[in-house]
């Protein structure tokens, strides 16, 4: 993975009691044909080409990954963070069974896309959340209900 072949900082340099865990689930989008041009870009081309509007969260992207992929692997790693995380502790009086918080660093589109599956909607109602480069997001239950997700 690319984060490990130019690692500079050793594992011992790192202060935290936090697990840490890298999972390709929350990998960026894989952009394909379309990884570095920007939406304005890809959209000039194809209307040269005759292809019509595109929406990444609606048509993907050629030689990539469709919503399908994207929704597919952000739900497998919805469902790893409830089970393992937070069936045992939402909506129930606090114990030492573990830690139950969980925070996510990723890149900004597939982060949207996160927030969306969270919430157990579809990529393609159009993802019109915003996150700031840097900013943080806080995703939790309403009601403390683990089938109640929100933002």
């Amino acid at each position: 993975m690319p984060w490990q072949e130019q690692q500079q900082t050793k594992e011992q340099d790192v202060r935290t009691n936090a697990k840490v865990q890298v999972t390709d689930d929350i990998r960026e989008w894989d952009y394909g044909d379309y990884e570095g041009l920007t939406s304005k870009t890809i959209r000039e081309q194809r209307d040269k080409s005759g292809e019509g509007p595109w929406d990444i969260w609606r048509d993907g992207c050629p030689g990539g990954e469709s919503p399908a992929d994207i929704t597919e692997r952000l739900d497998r790693l919805i469902n790893d963070i409830r089970s393992r995380f937070h069936e045992k502790s939402i909506g129930q009086l606090k114990t030492n069974d573990g830690p139950s918080d969980v925070l996510l660093v990723a890149h900004g589109h597939i982060l949207r896309a996160f927030a969306m599956r969270w919430i157990k909607r579809e990529l393609t109602e159009g993802v019109s959340l915003l996150l700031e480069a840097g900013g943080v997001g806080t995703l939790s239950y309403e009601h403390h209900s683990i089938d109640e997700p929100a933002i």
